[in-house]
């Protein structure tokens, strides 16, 4: 099959995670696959330094993604299947070009892995998405929005490469070490979560909180011993798996419930227990009590972690029950057959 992707960045999170992993493994089984991103890319926004020139060049940008999209989709009509995460065109006056390619390409499917149509982009998302041919919510909790708008759904988990992810054969010496990990937009909603609990945690036990992310969030919680460790995608493995003990803390919004799980997957694959906050697919991603706990209150937090810190013998029996289960169910391998399977179905179409 001949396959476009249309991934709305080179490096954003959705976009590595939901499009750029899958190039390989398809073009290993037999595929031809085409990756094209808008330049300049979806989430570009002016820097300040333009000043009064600011909105001339906010024009200008805009004016160039419409172009671009125009640019990368000159063949669209020629591909067996086209795949794109999120709309192709960020502005939410502009819905026209989705719905003109669906005209051209009856096998183009749209997907998404956040919940992308609450707030100003949800007439648009009700406007395009009845005119694909399959949607690809990443959890259940999405997926009821897709229903809504289009009778052909399927969820994909959001996956990982668990060849690239593995556990550490030997823990290196040192404190016991809880961490974080997360992109900079994240911080600011969930390391406040933690820190009544990193810090009640810190006035009773010996550990090292490390956070892992793009810039030093520069903690200064009260005793905590902490440790910042720099984000890069080459790096991005090796400092998870520095961790003995994995957090993802949530609010329970309507946004946060549209999460994919992600930073739970990535602990886990690494062979590392996963504590948190029972929220949309977190709850079926953790097991409670098998590859990890949820938490509820700041009590659950602390007593979880208190647990772990003192007994190896569990954090490594949950580790190796959370490798499993990501190989399993959350894994490249776990669903890139299913997603041949309904290229195939789709491809059919003309």
């Amino acid at each position: 099959m001949r396959i476009l992707f249309l991934p709305n960045s080179y490096d954003s999170p959705p976009s590595r995670y939901r499009i750029w992993q899958f190039v390989d493994p398809l073009r290993k089984l037999g595929h031809e696959v085409t990756v094209r991103v808008i330049w300049p890319e979806r989430n570009w926004t002016p820097s300040l330094k333009f000043g009064l020139f600011k909105p001339v060049i906010a024009f200008s940008g805009t004016l160039l993604q419409r172009i671009s999209a125009l640019w990368i989709t000159r063949d669209i009509e020629h591909f067996d299947i086209v795949m794109m995460n999120r709309d192709i065109l960020p502005s939410i006056r502009f819905s026209s070009i989705e719905s003109w390619l669906c005209k051209r390409n009856p096998r183009i499917i749209f997907d998404f892995d956040d919940a992308i149509f609450l707030g100003p982009r949800n007439q648009k998302l009700k406007k395009i998405l009845k005119n694909f041919a399959l949607l690809t919510p990443g959890n259940s909790y999405l997926a009821e929005f897709a229903r809504s708008v289009n009778g052909n759904v399927r969820i994909w988990p959001t996956v990982i490469d668990t060849d690239a992810y593995q556990p550490l054969s030997h823990r290196s010496t040192g404190k016991i070490r809880i961490g974080w990990s997360g992109s900079v937009s994240t911080v600011k909603y969930c390391l406040p979560l933690l820190e009544n609990v990193i810090t009640k945690l810190s006035s009773i036990e010996d550990f090292e909180f490390v956070v892992i992310t793009k810039s030093d969030p520069k903690i200064d919680w009260k005793n905590v011993n902490y440790r910042f460790v720099p984000w890069t995608p080459e790096t991005e493995v090796v400092g998870i798996q520095q961790l003995d003990i994995g957090l993802m803390p949530l609010e329970d919004t309507p946004f946060q419930r549209g999460k994919c799980g992600l930073k739970a997957i990535q602990y886990m694959a690494a062979g590392i227990p996963a504590l948190v906050s029972p929220v949309g697919v977190n709850a079926e991603i953790v097991i409670h009590g098998r590859q990890g706990f949820h938490c509820r209150t700041e009590d659950d937090w602390i007593k979880y972690m208190q647990l772990l810190i003192h007994d190896e013998i569990l954090r490594k029996k949950l580790g190796q029950a959370a490798r499993e289960r990501v190989v399993n169910n959350y894994s490249i391998n776990s669903i890139i057959h299913q997603m041949v399977r309904e290229f195939q179905i789709i491809s059919q179409r003309r």
